[in-house]
């Protein structure tokens, strides 16, 4: 045989083994992809993890990649699954999606105290993310330990203490939305129960706590809270529900009204009651004693309403108006820090941490109560009516009716 013949062969030979064995030969995937993936999908999926989530870790083991985490998109962890077999990952996935499967036999709960507090991790001693009021309906999406992660009726998602709540059955929550129930009115006070000629005091309340109506008695009206304890409220201090979401529709007037209401009441990082409130707090706690549900943030209540087009002197606002400031980033979007309600002649109401307490300021130069900083940092004003973008009637929300 000729050597060029033996060399042709042998040339061939090996084609074929590296055809055969080309497994072998294939690069194994960049590992340094998996962060960009993830990003790139959440991206898509979750452009606010305030309210929704795709929290996903991975760790190597073996040759696979073992997915971890939670997820309440379920087309954002499909849509990873897709991108990491494309870019060639033997994964295991074991992301959880959410509600947990555990709490189907108890799918929601009502808040059973005047005010109760939402964190943004595990833990008393986590950040105060949200607030919600007595009654309000939430929706259990994980539960760890003593603590479960909740879903509000603006979407907000935060961590509440099982202490804060009850839970119920779909049936339990379907009954509760066809009883009759009544609203607190006053902006403060307490519920009392009468027993054996004893006045006991059972617990403090603020405006728009919700009850379950019972019984009338002279003048007092039988409530009941979510954990079946009744009291005793004055009937000038409640209203029937519906009547209130019905009779009470939102006006401009009104909001400047329940805004000044709020007036002198202290700044309070992550706050969202009549006891005390941050700015959207402020602005959330207006609306909802309107019967509206508003997003929870200023940087989310920004994309509510519709803009409003003014001038330097502030020409083309009208009283209730949403005023958002912030500051420009270095790409030129706007950061919104910050949310106030419009009054008249350049005056607005807000909660400002930098005030001490909710109080009235001006945006026109040489008026007495001229807060600079505030007109500098002044960048949208919007106009949230009821049917615009992210304004919800509580009447039309499938939590509470």
């Amino acid at each position: 045989m000729s050597t060029s013949r033996k060399y042709l062969l042998l040339s061939v030979s090996i084609t074929v083994l590296m055809m055969a064995c080309g497994k072998e030969e294939t690069s194994p995937p960049d590992e340094r992809q998996i962060p960009v993936l993830l990003k790139q999908v959440k991206q898509r999926h979750v452009p606010d993890s305030r309210v929704d989530r795709l929290d996903v870790a991975y760790s190597q083991r073996g040759d696979q990649i073992v997915l971890t985490g939670i997820s309440t998109v379920p087309d954002g962890r499909a849509d990873l699954l897709v991108a990491l077999t494309n870019a060639g990952f033997d994964y295991v996935d074991s992301i959880q999606s959410l509600p947990a499967a555990e709490l189907a036999a108890q799918p929601f709960a009502l808040t059973r105290h005047s005010v109760v507090n939402l964190r943004s991790k595990r833990g008393h001693s986590q950040e105060l993310a949200t607030q919600l009021l007595l009654g309000t309906p939430v929706q259990l999406l994980l539960q760890e330990e003593e603590w479960f992660l909740v879903r509000c009726p603006d979407n907000y998602i935060a961590w509440l203490h099982s202490g804060e709540l009850v839970r119920k059955t779909t049936a339990e929550m379907a009954q509760w939305r066809q009883s009759p129930r009544v609203v607190y009115t006053p902006q403060l006070g307490i519920s009392t129960r009468r027993q054996e000629g004893q006045v006991t005091q059972v617990s403090d309340l603020v405006a728009g706590c919700v009850f379950r109506k019972g019984a009338i008695i002279d003048d007092q009206q039988i409530v009941y809270y979510p954990d079946g304890r009744s009291a005793q409220l004055p009937l000038a201090d409640v209203q029937n529900f519906v009547d209130w979401l019905t009779e009470n529709p939102l006006s401009f007037e009104r909001t400047v009204d329940i805004g000044r209401q709020q007036l002198g009441k202290p700044y309070f990082w992550g706050g969202t009651s009549p006891k005390a409130m941050d700015c959207s707090g402020f602005t959330k706690t207006v609306y909802w004693q309107q019967g509206l549900i508003i997003p929870r943030d200023a940087s989310q209540q920004v994309h509510a309403g519709e803009a409003v087009i003014y001038d330097d002197e502030l020409n083309g606002l009208q009283a209730g108006d949403f005023l958002f400031f912030g500051r420009y980033r270095e790409d030129g979007t706007q950061k919104i820090t910050h949310v106030g309600i419009y009054l008249d002649e350049g005056a607005f109401i807000h909660s400002g941490s930098d005030n001490g307490a909710n109080r009235v300021e001006n945006l026109l130069p040489n008026h007495p109560d001229f807060a600079a900083h505030r007109r500098e940092s002044l960048l949208q004003a919007r106009r949230l009516a009821v049917g615009s973008h992210l304004v919800r009637k509580v009447r039309e929300h499938e939590w509470y009716f």
